[in-house]
């Protein structure tokens, strides 16, 4: 048989309409192609382009930001390596050479030796800390995590006593007896006096200890700098959590009755007290407290039940659609193309899922928190009683089932089987979505 299609296309005018005529035989057909069609198909092929390249530009970016916070952590373990390796190695050398007081130096040698020995075992705790809060979503910058310490000096010290100038003063008078006024024994070293050096110690040598002395308390700082910065970007992660799902009256952590967060202020003043081991055991309880935080978080109906972001129908007493008398509406309606998909809020239980008067199609889920959720008017439901379901879990398709005037998700949040606003659990959930997920 011969099959000819024909496509002619007429203007928009008043009297002519585009249209396609498709000719078998001595048959032919006419399909009327409205410009409102033409127009429904363009923007379809619009969202869908602009859909697909925010998705790629969303995950490209997502995983230049974890490979940018793994190179960091990377850069920060090969600098405290190398710094350790070079003192070792300095330490070696001091060491093996000859000095004039070879008792004193060897057990200065020995004291680094120690500090480094120390160090390294720090450094190995503060890499496993920094790789956890990592997992939790916790990143700091490699350098300058805190703001440096300003210099605390104790009154009538003379070891708080620096090179600086700036504050200096008073007549000068000569010291009668050096010894006793500054309670040193024997006969004073007047080159080594001079130069701050211990008797008989050769001065480069000398030198070259304190400088590897100087190295280690700096990096003994820059540990502490490191777990100081940690508890503190975790204490505000818990902080943010717990802000945002007060308003949902659950306790997610016990604070102490006089804890606020509302009304506090001060200049900052670097946290000086405590050993390694109160940091170590600070960060690691606060990392606790972030993953415990997170967990009762997730079990909380946070999920955004439908992709859609329109609202037709907040919750609340409104005139009802079809008595045009006042009613409580008893949740928040989504609207959304009939046959949008439809997503599990929180985990939990599947109680309902089938017909239910008004609600048509319905679901109805029992989270582990006590709460319920309810999603109606659904075209298409996907779970069955008893099904245990995770949060994001696609559960059924928007439909307009019921008493509905239109296709629309009709989302609940109950609590002691009353309904209670979803909009709280939603706006929170949109506010903690990337926390989270980490």
């Amino acid at each position: 048989m011969q099959k000819h299609r024909e496509f002619r296309s007429q203007g928009f005018g008043t009297t002519s309409t585009p249209h396609i005529t498709i000719t078998r035989g001595t048959n032919s057909t006419t399909l009327i192609v409205r410009p409102a069609m033409l127009i429904a198909v363009a923007a379809v092929c619009v969202v869908l382009s602009l859909g697909y390249f925010g998705a790629t530009a969303y995950w490209f970016m997502r995983d230049d930001a974890a490979a940018s916070a793994q190179a960091e952590r990377r850069q920060m373990e090969t600098l405290y390596q190398d710094r350790i390796d070079r003192l070792k190695s300095e330490i070696e050398r001091l060491s093996s050479r000859q000095m004039v007081d070879r008792e004193s130096v060897e057990q200065q040698v020995t004291t680094l030796l120690r500090r480094q020995q120390l160090l390294s075992k720090r450094h190995q705790v503060v890499t496993e800390l920094m790789a956890r809060a990592e997992e939790s979503g916790i990143r700091i910058a490699a350098q300058s995590p805190v703001p440096a310490e300003k210099p605390v000096r104790t009154e009538g010290t003379l070891a708080n006593i620096d090179d600086d100038t700036s504050a200096m003063g008073g007549e000068p008078q000569p010291v009668k007896d050096p010894v006793k006024t500054l309670g040193l024994r024997g006969e004073p070293d007047t080159e080594s006096e001079k130069l701050g050096l211990k008797p008989g110690i050769d001065p480069e040598e000398q030198a070259a200890l304190e400088a590897v002395g100087n190295d280690l308390n700096a990096m003994d700082r820059e540990s502490d700098a490191v777990l100081d910065a940690l508890a503190v970007a975790t204490e505000k992660q818990i902080n943010k959590i717990v802000a945002a799902t007060k308003p949902l009256g659950v306790t997610l952590i016990k604070r102490k009755s006089d804890q606020t967060s509302d009304a506090i202020g001060g200049p900052f003043v670097p946290i000086t007290g405590g050993t390694f081991l109160d940091r170590v055991t600070r960060t690691e309880r606060v990392l606790k407290a972030l993953h415990n935080v997170k967990n009762r978080a997730r079990l909380l109906p946070l999920t955004r039940p439908t992709r859609s972001t329109a609202i037709s129908s907040q919750f609340g007493p409104r005139t009802d659609p079809f008595l045009k008398r006042l009613a409580m509406h008893t949740g928040m309606d989504f609207k959304a193309p009939y046959g949008a998909r439809v997503f599990a809020a929180a985990s939990g239980t599947v109680e309902h899922a089938g017909w239910s008067g008004g609600y048509g199609r319905m679901i109805e889920i029992r989270h582990a928190n006590g709460l319920v959720t309810r999603y109606g008017h659904l075209s298409k439901v996907r779970v069955a009683k008893g099904d245990h379901i995770v949060a994001g879990d696609l559960i059924g398709n928007v439909g307009s089932t019921g008493r509905s005037t239109g296709p629309h998700l009709h989302y609940e949040v109950r609590q002691s089987d009353e309904a209670i606003d979803p909009a709280p659990f939603v706006t929170a959930g949109d506010r903690l979505t990337s926390l989270l997920k980490q």
